[in-house]
């Protein structure tokens, strides 16, 4: 081919390009989001309008800084798009509310959940909890359960993730696929009170919960007659209350069981929920395990800025993969002793079910 006639092509690619940035440009302009409905809105971008503007208060200014051409509600919109939909980001960068180039999108992707995580994961997702919110959570299990002192549960899950060019045996986990294995502790109105996604699907749930800092706070602030309820997948503590093995049934242990399962359910159903308000975390997450750790929290921190909201959302798809996605090798094998002064409360704790 003559060498004006592939400067000439080359010269209409240009200019096409730049025709369709300057259309998306003038579409962004034109677009409001706060024009939604309430209940579109929320199904948009799992939070309400006064929540969006919380986060565009707290995070605008850096927004603005990094993109001059977007502005910081486009950039917002988009992260919380993916984040609901879990669509890859060529769709969510096409969304007519968007119309932002795909690499470009990956640029805020990127940008806007790592700003999130930093001013929201410290300040919504606390294991301390004050007198009051220790008292409402054990009254809560003690009415529903009869199962004094229980303050919150513990339980692993498991987010899919794409083979990683490191250490991908690491990755790996018994179910037969890539992902990050983490941890999430949650209280009675289903609020998480604590996540660690740094480790790897290879992991299991026990080894997580004794490197976790979870672990070491309530370890050195014991109080007396509080614990938070695991399955059997780890090790009994005196502040960690997990079920017996194989107990006879009709006998007080298979009792204290099925109270203990009943109890415990909170947790499946806040990570079910976690799953549900963001599907991002139902398919398989195309990022290296930094970025995907960072996708958790913030998910993490928006579920409970919408629990403390009362804003609703449907749990049961999430729900129901998440039974359907429990592994009972997580739950069994456990190596580790139970400590005796765990054993003694539990068993006081059994006997006092059958009065």
């Amino acid at each position: 081919m003559p060498a004006p006639m592939i400067f000439g092509c080359a010269e209409a690619r240009r200019r096409v390009i730049k025709r369709l940035k300057q259309k998306n440009r003038q579409l962004r302009m034109h677009v409001d989001i706060f024009q939604k409905l309430d209940s579109k809105f929320i199904e948009s971008y799992r939070v309400n309008k006064e929540v969006f503007k919380m986060l565009l208060d707290k995070i605008g200014n850096r927004l603005a800084e990094r993109h001059r051409f977007i502005t910081p509600t486009t950039q917002l919109a988009a992260t919380l798009r993916f984040l609901a939909t879990g669509s890859y980001q060529l769709g969510i960068s096409k969304d007519q509310d968007i119309n932002i180039g795909r690499s470009t999108f990956s640029k805020v992707l990127h940008f806007v959940v790592q700003e999130l995580e930093s001013c929201l994961c410290e300040e919504f997702i606390q294991l301390k909890m004050s007198p009051a919110d220790m008292n409402s959570s054990k009254g809560h299990f003690y009415r529903e359960f009869n199962i004094p002192g229980v303050i919150g549960c513990v339980d692993g899950t498991h987010i899919k993730k794409s083979k990683p060019r490191d250490d991908e045996s690491l990755f790996f986990n018994r179910k037969g696929y890539f992902s990050i294995n983490a941890m999430v502790i949650c209280n009675y109105n289903m609020e998480i009170m604590a996540v660690d996604a740094s480790h790897p699907g290879s992991c299991h749930d026990s080894f997580i919960w004794n490197q976790s800092y979870a672990r070491q706070f309530y370890s050195n602030n014991r109080a007396q007659n509080t614990w938070i309820l695991a399955d059997s997948g780890y090790a009994l503590e005196t502040f960690v209350m997990t079920p017996y093995r194989n107990p006879q049934h009709g006998s007080i242990e298979h009792a204290f069981n099925k109270r203990h399962a009943s109890a415990r359910n909170i947790i499946e159903r806040t990570i079910g929920l976690l799953k549900s308000r963001f599907r991002c975390l139902q398919g398989t997450l195309q990022y290296e395990p930094k970025f995907v750790t960072q996708l958790i929290n913030v998910c993490c921190a928006l579920h409970n800025i919408c629990r403390r909201r009362n804003i609703q959302m449907n749990e049961e798809d999430g729900h129901d993969q998440e039974m359907a996605s429990r592994n009972s090798e997580d739950e069994s094998d456990n190596d580790y002793q139970p400590a005796v002064d765990g054993v003694e409360l539990r068993d006081e704790v059994a006997r006092g079910l059958q009065i």
